[in-house]
């Protein structure tokens, strides 16, 4: 197991682990008031939402969590790691918590999560009530979508194990810098932080594994796209401009399709606005928030 840093101990710490569908999930809730429940991206996990947490939780109460397969929940090979199982694990904690009505806050994979949710919506089959939506920087379209090479070769069926297991850190901090329009922000702590969630518990196991949502977003493209073009209900787009992964052609072409959504993009942010520009993005999610009353 992975030794993690004294900060991201801390932040385990601060939440809990429990059993969702015999994989063992960590999650933590903060603040009091309406449920604000986020989805965090690939390959990382919910301490993304780390700068964001302390910000958002004056007047509500944040869920975030990581998907199985990433931080600090249960990494098991052979577990399937499609969308489709990893939205069953979010429903069942949110249900599990008590939580009826939730905003959402979805980032990167995290957004693919989110549109099977508004998928499942469509067809009566979700259990409780989504007010609105926030969506950061994520690959909705994939014809527009620029993955990294390590991203392309891990989503290759016979390659990704491969590149999996011969992964190290070199590599991690030659190529992570990249997604981030100003790396120099962030210290060597930040980015060594980065790769102990990315390893921890036998990571390198299952990377190859949970990188198999690039493929389910061609394999069900209509599936996710229609729903979230067809919401009708409060949303925001945050995007980072300078994003070399999730260009902003995403967010324009989402805008066009769906014309009640509001967009605001970032200049001189990157690929992880919650990172990048935390103060600037808590201030437009608690706008949306507060708008949808």
């Amino acid at each position: 197991m992975t030794d993690l840093p004294a900060e991201i101990e801390q932040w385990r710490a601060a939440g809990r682990f429990v059993t969702e569908g015999e994989t063992e999930i960590w999650y933590r809730v903060e603040g009091n008031g309406p449920w604000l429940v986020c989805f965090h991206g690939f390959p990382t996990s919910s301490w993304d939402w780390h700068l964001l947490l302390p910000l958002l939780t004056v007047g509500r109460r944040v869920l975030v969590f990581d998907f199985p397969g990433y931080g600090l929940s249960e990494k098991r090979p052979g577990r399937d790691f499609s969308l489709l199982k990893q939205l069953d694990v979010a429903l069942a904690l949110i249900s599990r918590l008590g939580i009826e009505t939730f905003d959402l806050l979805a980032h990167d994979m995290g957004n693919s999560v989110a549109c099977e949710l508004l998928y499942r919506r469509e067809q009566g089959a979700l259990q409780m009530e989504l007010r609105s939506l926030v969506l950061l920087n994520g690959g909705i379209y994939m014809d527009l979508h620029r993955p990294l090479l390590t991203q392309r070769l891990l989503r290759t069926p016979m390659l990704g194990p491969v590149t999996a297991q011969l992964s190290s850190y070199r590599v991690f901090r030659r190529q992570y810098p990249h997604v981030y329009a100003d790396p120099s922000q962030f210290d060597e702590a930040h980015y060594r932080a980065q790769w102990a969630l990315l390893q921890h518990r036998g990571g390198r196991r299952t990377l190859a594994g949970i990188a198999c949502y690039m493929r389910e977003r061609k394999q069900f493209g209509a599936r996710w796209t229609g729903p979230v073009e067809r919401y009708e209900g409060p949303l925001s787009i945050i995007w980072g401009q300078q994003d070399p992964i999730a260009v902003e052609e995403i967010a324009r072409r989402l805008a066009m399709r769906n014309a009640g959504l509001n967009l605001t993009v970032l200049p001189g942010v990157g690929h992880y606005p919650q990172l990048e520009a935390p103060q600037e993005v808590s201030a437009q999610i608690i706008r949306h928030l507060d708008a949808t009353g």
